[in-house]
């Protein structure tokens, strides 16, 4: 290969060595003073994006979390309150009474007694005791069984004694000339009911 022999007095070389110089310095110039901060600052950017891309994504499962703790929050609030209905601090003899005496009309039997027997103090609740005495038949009996096993509170049927109804006879003779269900029984037992402790009692 020959030696490369630039006539430097010739004006046009040196306009086209001028020119080519002029080019790759404003082509270093570009890329050092634009491209590369260009390219830093994207980078920064970038990271910067799937930084805040990371924060906002533990954002919206935190909301997500959230939404999901005041749904339960909401729900624990309701169970609560059955919670207090079923075990309430205080025993309320009216609407016990007042829920006895609405299944005894429905059942068909003749309340003879209700009364309170005092309370036992359990560790984590209280027992409220209660003696019930009816005149019944064997199906009233059976349905007013069932009617307190469907109160919204627990219950504990306990003592459960059964007599022959002393005015069974006359009862036989109207259910025949009248076709109902005759007295047969008199029954008594203990109805339970519970309450909460108060805490700190």
């Amino acid at each position: 290969m020959g030696n490369l022999n630039i006539d430097l007095k010739d004006k046009k070389n040196v306009y086209c060595i001028v020119t080519i110089a002029l080019i790759l310095l404003l082509s270093y110039s570009v890329y050092q003073y634009i491209w590369v901060p260009y390219e830093e600052e994207y980078g920064r950017l970038n990271g910067q994006l799937e930084s805040a891309t990371i924060e906002l994504n533990k954002i919206e499962s935190k909301k997500h979390r959230v939404a999901e703790l005041e749904m339960q929050l909401a729900q624990a609030e309701k169970d609560f309150q059955k919670l207090k209905e079923m075990f309430p601090e205080e025993e309320k003899v009216p609407l016990r009474l007042q829920d006895l005496y609405s299944v005894l009309r429905s059942s068909g039997v003749q309340i003879q007694k209700f009364n309170p027997e005092g309370r036992s103090e359990r560790e984590h609740y209280i027992e409220n005791r209660y003696s019930i005495a009816v005149n019944s038949g064997y199906h009233m009996l059976g349905y007013l069984f069932a009617e307190i096993a469907n109160f919204n509170y627990p219950t504990a049927i306990t003592n459960l004694k059964l007599s022959r109804y002393s005015g069974i006879a006359a009862e036989v003779q109207k259910a025949e000339t009248h076709g109902w269900t005759p007295i047969t029984m008199s029954v008594n037992f203990n109805l339970t009911t519970y309450t909460s402790k108060k805490v700190g009692k």
